[in-house]
């Protein structure tokens, strides 16, 4: 009994130092929330229920956990736009988690689903967020990529360029090529993949993925041990010097010691797993059996032995356990004949994952043929075949092909630099993606230089990269435009954007107004919001480095205010009517309410009542600038 309970005294400690260590290492790790609101997520789960309403709920559900020291934040796409690849936007920055919790909640509440998946620029935006700082994000998402990007690849990069972020990955709906498409991000990032198809599980997956994060950064606190430890059960207990208590060590005849695990037995039955470096406790004085031995790598117990022990006093008594020596291997990573940094590294036997190993670490392995494999960069896909021998250390040696770190600075006409991501190509296949800060680590040699950019596309250029660490400034055609819509009654709602649609090249795209946008050279028509009001497109020409300012102003209006007679004629109060232009005019609304103005173009309308009321005789009215026209209808 005091076995058992002991043990379970272990697990605490070991839980409790777990905890300690991983709250410091999670301090400094961030976690953000990037939350799909495009169109799609007005679609239906499988068991009816909206997606959007699911989302809200199971969010709001799991910003009850425990974020402890973390600092968290909330980036939406595909909520304001409903073509545009760039409608991305960090809602609520990383702070501490009391407060960003209720300012998540309020976002979340405002988003109404409208726009395109623009997974790829949400995630490269959110790098950004991070400012070069660890952390993960938690994407939710009921669709693949929409903007003509891959994420996975992105993801690949983020993997070359170091970058430590993982993206943990919940799919709301999908189908299975669609799961492949969003699973890939989880995996090549090194995060993990969740799949919802109604609300209740939308909420589980959310917990389940939280608990995912948290693990996977213990995991990684862990790592740094070394090898894996099988934990006793966890609970409380009380362990004193009345204890019947030993500790076990191992040597092998070189004097090496070791990490031993095993069982004590009595009377040939197993009674409880032993540890090296651990106050292990029986509940009786006795005769006893060790079979103990060294914990490999892949967490297997290397060639345990037998050994009688006798414990019979209380307190502590330390057995010393010879051990027959394993293998032990460690990796080597040299470039041009000079130690490199390297990469992790895993072992084979027969085309199977065996263990894996970190490059500075120093492992103990079942002797035997191994195929060690290591990826230091997609140039360099190594695998080093290698003999280990009992009691022998034998080091992995990698030659990496020479690589060299690439940045790209775009140069506009005014001198401002700017970073933005960029495609190296030849014979025409993408070869790398380079990241605008963290670049990318590359061949040397001569490229055809891609970037594809809404805006400001780049026609493709050759460039010949062959120094480690070289900038590479690219001159990049733009002009300037500053677009304003006018102080005017004329709007319907306070407009917020333009559509520029090019003329002389493929691309249209949104500019904000009081923003200063740099754009491709060329012709463009310019539309004005058409949810603000009435607008004639015009064609405006942006020349490379001057500026342009861009007046927007809708069309003049007049008003209309409908009204019914009063009258017990009516099958159905009416509450409603419906107009229709008599000289062509445009028609953002047809749906008239009663008593409130609608802005309309000059010219002459009929009014018609609504049909559910009976029936109700049309009237001609003719609307003028500035003026508010009013009809009351009557029924026949």
């Amino acid at each position: 009994m005091m076995l058992h309970l002991f043990y379970r005294l272990f697990a605490v400690c070991v839980s409790i130092c777990l905890f300690v260590v991983h709250a410091v290492a999670e301090e400094d790790r961030l976690l953000m929330i990037t939350y799909d609101s495009s169109n799609s997520m007005w679609g239906e789960l499988a068991d009816k229920s909206r997606k959007y309403e699911a989302g809200r709920k199971a969010v709001s559900s799991f910003l009850n956990t425990d974020f402890g020291s973390r600092k968290i934040a909330f980036r939406a796409y595909g909520h304001r736009s409903k073509n545009d690849c760039r409608d991305t936007q960090l809602m609520v920055g990383f702070s501490e988690a009391d407060s960003a919790k209720v300012k998540i909640s309020q976002a979340i509440s405002s988003l109404k689903p409208i726009g395109k998946t623009p997974i790829t620029y949400s995630l490269t935006e959110a790098l950004k967020d991070f400012n070069g700082r660890p952390g993960d994000i938690l994407l939710i998402s009921d669709g693949i990529e929409t903007c003509d990007a891959d994420p996975c690849a992105l993801m690949n990069e983020w993997k070359n360029s170091n970058v430590d972020i993982r993206v943990h990955v919940v799919g709301v709906g999908l189908n299975k090529l669609e799961r492949q498409a969003l699973a890939c991000i989880a995996r090549e990032s090194g995060g993990t993949y969740f799949d919802a198809d109604s609300a209740d599980q939308f909420a589980e997956v959310l917990e389940e993925a939280g608990e995912a994060i948290e693990q996977a950064s213990a995991d990684g606190v862990q790592s740094t041990a070394g090898e894996p430890v099988e934990e006793p059960e966890a609970g409380e207990a009380k362990q004193d010097e009345r204890d019947y208590a030993f500790f076990i060590t191992g040597e092998d005849d070189q004097g090496r010691t070791y990490k031993l695990r095993g069982d004590i037995i009595k009377d040939g039955q197993p009674l409880a797993k032993v540890y090296s470096n651990f106050r292990n406790v029986v509940e009786n004085a006795g005769d006893y059996e060790l079979e103990v031995g060294p914990v490999l790598r892949d967490g297997s117990i290397y060639k345990p032995v037998m050994q009688a022990v006798s414990i019979v006093e209380r307190g502590s008594t330390t057995f010393n356990v010879p051990v027959t020596p394993p293998a032990f291997v460690k990796a080597r990573f040299v470039q041009g004949g000079e130690e490199v940094k390297g990469a992790f590294v895993t072992a084979y036997q027969n085309g199977e994952k065996v263990f894996g190993m970190r490059h500075f670490d120093t492992v103990l392995a079942r002797p035997g043929e191994y195929e060690f494999r290591s990826e230091p960069n997609s140039d360099n896909k190594l695998s080093v075949n290698a003999t280990l021998k009992a009691g022998e250390e034998t080091t992995v040696v990698f030659d990496l092909s020479k690589t060299i770190r690439i940045f790209f600075a775009y140069k506009l006409p005014n001198g401002e630099v700017i970073k933005r991501f960029s495609e190296l190509w030849r014979d025409g296949k993408k070869i790398y993606g380079v990241h605008g800060s963290n670049g990318a680590v590359i061949a040397p040699g001569t490229y055809e230089l891609h970037s594809v950019d809404q805006r400001t596309p780049l026609e493709p250029l050759e460039i010949k990269a062959t120094e480690d660490g070289e900038t590479i400034e690219v001159p990049l055609e733009v002009g300037f435009v500053e677009l304003n819509y006018p102080e005017t009654d004329d709007y319907f709602t306070k407009p917020d954007r333009a559509t520029f649609k090019a003329l002389d090249w493929k691309g249209s795209f949104l500019v904000r107004p009081g923003e200063i946008t740099p754009v491709k050279p060329g012709k463009y028509r310019v539309s004005g919001w058409k949810q603000a009001g009435y607008f004639e497109d015009q064609e405006v020409v942006v020349v490379n480095g001057e500026s342009l300012k861009i007046n927007v102003a809708p069309l003049a209006t007049g008003s209309l205010v409908v009204d019914y007679a009063t009258s017990d004629k009516y099958k159905r109060q009416p509450d409603r009517a419906f107009v229709k232009a008599l000289e062509g005019q445009k028609l953002k609304k047809s749906f008239l309410r009663l008593g409130q103005p609608l802005k309309l173009l000059p010219g002459r309308y009929v009014v018609e009542g609504w049909r559910q009321a009976g029936k109700i005789i049309p009237q001609e009215v003719e609307v003028k600038v500035g003026r508010t026209a009013e009809i009351v209808l009557q029924p026949e």
